[in-house]
């Protein structure tokens, strides 16, 4: 059964705002843990003394964001019918064009004194549409590698795939950020479309340098 739109059938204002926030959501927290794991990482260099402490720890913490990543993606990319996806999202944008109207917009940003400004270039149309659709389905390279990944060794183990020592449990970075580029673009453009705000980013998304920092002070005492 082929995906499609998510039917509104109380307040579709509300009922969609839920939708465009859980998707940018999952697209956001994606992303975090992504260019977490990916500057832990790039720490390993520097901060090898301290992590090699605690080595089990920092073992456990990137096997998490790992996994988080590629659960929030399969999510994201997920073909499942009643599913909130990229795609059944579009689809669902596509089927209410009227809630990106210019009237709908003024309304929803009444009481936000830029409304003029914000209002402006908001203008898309089905070849666009068709175009972000066709970049999150099943017949593009990047979501076809990440789908067979998921059947093969996230949604479940392939014991046959073991059995014949060719299980692979990961992406390599460059699919990972092609994926999450088009999710975070995708969300942000429909949001910032609907209500001129966009969820992406997270305080502290450093503070792992810190901690770092204060590890190495703390070993450097008792020297």
């Amino acid at each position: 059964m082929s995906a499609q739109a998510i039917r509104l059938k109380g307040d579709r204002e509300a009922e969609f705002e839920r939708l465009r926030n859980r998707i940018g959501i999952e697209a956001s927290d994606a992303e975090s843990h992504f260019y977490l794991l990916k500057g832990l990482d790039e720490s390993r260099k520097e901060y090898y003394r301290e992590m090699v402490q605690s080595n089990t720890l920092w073992h456990l913490t990137f096997i998490a964001h790992r996994d988080a990543v590629l659960s929030h993606l399969c999510r994201l990319y997920d073909k499942d019918s009643a599913a909130l996806s990229l795609g059944r999202f579009l689809l669902t944008v596509k089927a209410n064009r009227d809630l990106f109207s210019d009237t709908a917009f003024r309304q929803r940003l009444k009481d936000n004194s830029h409304v003029d400004t914000l209002v402006q270039d908001r203008d898309f149309d089905d070849v666009e549409l068709d175009e972000d659709l066709a970049s999150v389905s099943d017949r593009d390279p990047f979501v076809s590698k990440l789908l067979a990944l998921r059947n093969d060794a996230i949604s479940h183990t392939a014991a046959d795939s073991v059995r014949r020592a060719a299980r692979q449990t990961w992406l390599a970075a460059r699919d990972f950020e092609v994926l999450l580029s088009r999710a975070s673009n995708i969300t942000s453009k429909y949001s910032l479309r609907y209500r001129a705000s966009r969820f992406g980013g997270i305080a502290g998304a450093d503070d792992y340098k810190s901690m770092l920092l204060l590890l190495r002070r703390a070993l450097s005492v008792g020297r």
